[in-house]
């Protein structure tokens, strides 16, 4: 379609003898009238450094929380297909093809829109950000044990494990990433600072991001010298350690409860991050 349109696309109207349109202009109506209006006053609050934006309750403990829930998603991100060939040879009932595999890596994904889905509607409900992620973090450390243990048994066991796993890894990877950034880059401490919520969305962003890049390289450096044991262990390792990193914001989200399920009985909760 590319090569048609540049072979016979027409460019002046007098290539094929024809006249060029008559444009009328028309002045617009609010031309010469100021875009911002009278009132307009600029943003005289300075951009927020990294030092400072640290500083903020519950930046860091997000930052190294998503670090390690990305560090998890990404192995399976990459590492699940081969994982599954592997599991194909050493499983009776189940072989999967190169194809079959990757299909079948999909519900991974999947289980994550539930999970992130989920994730966003309870902690909505409840104001419980950290609360949310911690609990889901802590029942897939479990949950690995078993796709690992009771994967290969049968394909139904199988699909539903990897649906699961999705769901507890990746919804607390979606909520950080999205609703925790938005909270934390309004904090009460910002003072209505607009210009923090990109210093705090990048800083927390950023250290995911680099987990992302470990996950990967260090499964394939684990491999080398182990096999998938180890690998697992490593994940739940990582999700337990994801967990920790918010116990703090836990406990204040708990003394927290009865006010916030107060507020939303009368609809006036806010989400505030601890």
């Amino acid at each position: 379609m590319g090569v048609i349109t540049l072979l016979f696309l027409v460019v002046e109207p007098e290539a094929v003898d024809c006249e060029p349109p008559q444009h009328q202009f028309v002045k617009p109506l609010n031309e010469g009238k100021p875009l911002l209006g009278p009132n307009y006053e600029p943003d005289k609050n300075e951009a927020l450094s990294i030092w400072s934006a640290l500083k903020i309750p519950g930046v860091l403990e997000f930052a190294l929380c998503l670090f390690f829930a990305k560090f998890v998603s990404y192995i399976f991100l990459f590492w699940l297909p081969m994982y599954l060939k592997d599991l194909s040879k050493n499983s009776g009932p189940m072989h999967f093809s190169n194809e079959k595999a990757a299909d079948y890596c999909t519900l991974f994904d999947v289980g994550g829109i539930v999970g992130g889905i989920l994730a966003g509607v309870i902690s909505d409900r409840g104001g419980t950000r950290g609360l949310t992620c911690t609990v889901m973090l802590i029942l897939a450390v479990p949950t690995l044990w078993v796709f690992r243990r009771y994967g290969g048994e049968d394909l139904a066991h199988l699909l539903g494990l990897m649906l699961l796993t999705g769901a507890l890894v990746n919804g607390p990877y979606a909520l950080i990433t999205t609703a925790v950034s938005a909270d934390l880059g309004n904090h009460e401490q910002l003072k209505g600072n607009q210009k923090a919520k990109a210093t705090v969305a990048a800083i927390i962003d950023g250290t995911g991001s680099l987990g992302a890049a470990l996950g990967p390289y260090v499964t394939g450096q684990g491999l080398k010298h182990a096999n998938w044991d180890v690998v697992i262990y490593i994940m739940m390792g990582c999700l337990f350690v994801a967990a920790l990193l918010l116990l703090r914001i836990c406990v204040k989200e708990i003394l927290l409860l009865p006010q916030r399920r107060a507020r939303y009985t009368t609809g006036t909760l806010h989400v505030q991050l601890p």
